[in-house]
């Protein structure tokens, strides 16, 4: 009987550099994650020139740790997954380059791989989910809906057409004084809040479609706490939550109005929010969150996506031409 298929997943689209070794059945052999967030702090936010140095600094660490505690070697590899698109260039390139020089020196195809659908596609890992299915990516960066029919097959029914809800509650955040990242300390202070204290805008309330627009939220809760002492920050927390979360789950509404009643599978770093997970569980009995250890970018993820995808890995020499892109998506989808 022949070994499983070994793939390794790279990731490095923005702060989070992640490396993990995958067998073809889905097995996770080594995984490890460094994470720049403590060293951004004191930015408030990423620094994309810093971020691709850290990567350059932990990757091939990265790289060793995972093949030594699975006791493999690059010469074992089957296959190579590595987020191309979309993210910051620099960081993307530096995790590129990295999969083309083990593709060079051993000749391994490559998957390039859009981690947005690695997003959602991870929950594979863990759970099996029918297709077609609604896939809700809610992360720093990216907010949108999509219809997927398959691992290679996503159409996008809505996205923001500014700001994503990850960008929101970052941005809150640090309007608020609490720091970098925001979106669990907003979640964290919100549990202690009345969520209905005060009333914040939903962005694009009226619009009869699936698109996101989170830029008016942030102006609303800077002019409201413009001159103004921040004792109830509990409730200024629970209220601004609230509405970033009901814009979402109101998009959600017109997203299955296009595509029809199926399962939904929710990814991407924001599917962690505590309020987030109980109004969709709550009006949704079919809603499937990615678990919180797959919802930051992560390598894992990278190396599912590739072994689902392995359809479309590039042979060597070819796949030597890859190259990174930073935006795939349209802001905002025609309806």
């Amino acid at each position: 009987m022949s070994a499983p298929m070994l793939i390794l997943g790279i990731e490095t689209s923005c702060d989070d550099t992640s490396i993990c070794l995958l067998t073809g059945n889905g097995e996770i052999l080594a995984w490890n994650t460094f994470s720049q967030e403590q060293m951004l702090k004191k930015w408030g936010g990423i620094v994309p020139e810093i971020a691709s140095r850290n990567h350059l600094a932990k990757l091939v660490p990265l790289m060793e740790e995972v093949f030594e505690a699975a006791e493999k070697s690059p010469k074992d590899l089957d296959l190579i997954g590595v987020t191309t698109h979309p993210g910051l260039l620099g960081p993307l390139l530096t995790g590129l380059n990295a999969a083309k020089t083990i593709s060079l020196l051993y000749k391994i195809p490559i998957v390039a791989v859009n981690h947005l659908y690695a997003h959602l596609e991870v929950i594979h890992l863990e759970k099996k989910i029918s297709y077609p299915y609604l896939g809700v990516v809610v992360s720093g960066g990216h907010s949108l809906f999509m219809k997927v029919t398959s691992p290679v097959d996503f159409e996008i029914l809505g996205s923001t057409i500014d700001d994503a809800a990850g960008e929101a509650f970052d941005k809150g955040a640090k309007l608020l004084g609490l720091g970098y990242p925001g979106g669990k300390m907003i979640d964290d202070l919100a549990k202690e809040g009345n969520a209905l204290k005060y009333e914040f805008p939903i962005g694009l309330k009226s619009s009869a479609d699936a698109n996101l627009s989170f830029s008016g939220v942030k102006t609303s809760l800077r002019n409201f706490i413009s001159g103004k002492d921040l004792k109830d920050l509990p409730d200024i927390c629970a209220s601004y939550q609230h509405a970033i979360v009901s814009a979402l789950e109101l998009k959600l509404r017109y997203a299955l109005k296009k595509s029809g009643k199926m399962p939904i599978v929710v990814g991407g770093g924001v599917a962690c929010n505590s309020y987030l997970r109980t109004i969709l569980e709550q009006k949704y009995p079919d809603v499937h969150f990615v678990p919180p250890k797959f919802c930051t970018d992560n390598g894992a993820m990278i190396a599912n996506y590739a072994r689902l995808a392995k359809d479309q890995a590039i042979p060597f020499p070819d796949c030597l031409g890859l190259d990174a892109k930073g935006r795939v998506i349209s802001k905002g989808a025609k309806s």
